[in-house]
């Protein structure tokens, strides 16, 4: 019996996220009404719903190869079966330390030279 690849069906929008189906409302909203599923994922389930978040710039979905180079960028490893979900978290979380550590990084600055006496 062969298991189920929960990351393949997310990526390719046939089920919400890995582990999670679509409601049958919200399989309702991508198939028939044929809403995309990142709308679907925030909550879009009608036409007009959907017809205002466009209007609003709704934020949508990164594609996954696009997520995928940026996290090689920020020195994030990753396997092919990471979902895009995760990958957005982590580039968060990477960006994150990153800000910090160059604040601290300007903080030290001259902190650690040492002072040489004159003689």
């Amino acid at each position: 019996m062969a298991t189920v690849n929960w990351a393949k069906l997310a990526a390719q929008n046939r089920v919400k996220a890995v582990g999670i189906s679509w409601t049958p409302e919200e399989a309702n909203a991508i198939y028939k009404l044929k809403i995309p599923a990142d709308y679907v994922r925030q909550g879009i389930l009608t036409l007009e719903d959907y017809e205002k978040a466009k209007k609003a710039g709704l934020e949508r979905s990164v594609p996954k190869i696009d997520l995928e180079k940026e996290a090689k960028e920020l020195g994030i490893s990753f396997t092919p079966e990471a979902t895009v979900e995760s990958l957005k978290k982590e580039i968060e979380a990477k960006k994150k330390v990153g800000v910090k550590e160059s604040n601290l990084k300007k903080e030290n600055v001259g902190k650690n030279k040492k002072r040489v006496k004159k003689t």
